[in-house]
């Protein structure tokens, strides 16, 4: 692989998709390193690049963008709660049912991790913590802006949930338990930053294949920006995600003149 850098943008989490998709696709070998692609308006979409994306996944053969969406977060799961602790009780609830239906999951889910961490004093809910942390510091004056962090994959050993403190971080990866080098999770963490009543948020993945997940995992990485946003009387900002690797799965790789066709007449 060739080392590079590029960056897509997009005022929407279908232009963006589409954008880092092309990037990609015109690199060497369709792969790069520390690809960063930054949405203005994380929880927004475009109906004809969605309808062309999902079609895409159809002719593939892959999760549709829905699926791969709700790991990170369960959009109608969310909208059925009455708030964040109703939603992690619920979910926590059904996690073991979702491991096991769903091959993919064994090894569990994002949101799960976010809400149900395998910490050393006990399952710690991290959405909670964070939804906490930030209307905690808007009721001070001059509430700080970088503080706010949801550490998907993260090595070292795990501390007691007890010893948590204000401003620490939110786990995903589970020292002793993710073992393997490959899979999940690729999503690393996910870090917010107030500013002036907006809420912006960058995610960091090992590894993305923007063809077979890259798109739910914008949207639901927009959802959850939303749904903080909304507890926290915040308005979205922009989501960056940086990828240490991004690749267009060659067996898509002529399927894309298509899919820019479609989603652009």
């Amino acid at each position: 692989m060739t080392l590079a850098q590029d960056q897509a943008h997009g005022a929407t989490v279908s232009e963006a998709w589409l954008n880092a998709v092309k990037v990609v696709d015109a690199a060497p070998e369709r792969r790069l390193f520390h690809l960063v692609t930054r949405i203005s308006d994380p929880v927004t979409e475009e109906p004809r690049i969605r309808a062309a994306a999902d079609a895409l996944l159809r002719d593939l053969d892959l999760a549709p963008v829905d699926t791969v969406a709700n790991t990170i977060f369960p959009a109608r799961l969310a909208a059925a709660s009455a708030g964040p602790g109703e939603l992690a009780r619920r979910y926590r609830r059904l996690y073991p049912t979702l491991r096991r239906l769903h091959k993919s999951n064994r090894r569990g889910t994002y949101f799960g991790r976010i809400v149900a961490h395998p910490a050393a004093g006990g399952e710690r809910d991290q959405l909670a913590d964070l939804i906490e942390r930030l209307n905690t510091e808007l009721r001070t004056p001059g509430p700080k802006s970088a503080r706010y962090e949801m550490n998907i994959s993260e090595p070292g050993e795990l501390a007691p949930a007890a010893e948590v403190t204000d401003g620490g971080p939110v786990h995903v990866y589970a020292a002793g338990k993710d073992t393997s080098p490959m899979g999940f999770p690729c999503l690393s963490f996910c870090s917010f930053q107030l500013d002036s009543g907006l809420l912006h948020m960058i995610a960091q993945y090992r590894y993305q294949y923007l063809i077979e997940r890259g798109y739910g995992n914008y949207l639901g990485l927009g959802q959850l920006l939303g749904y903080v946003c909304a507890a926290a009387g915040l308005q979205p900002g922009q989501l960056t995600i940086v990828a240490g690797v991004a690749a267009v799965d060659s067996a898509a790789r002529y399927r894309i003149a298509r899919l820019t066709e479609s989603a652009e007449e």
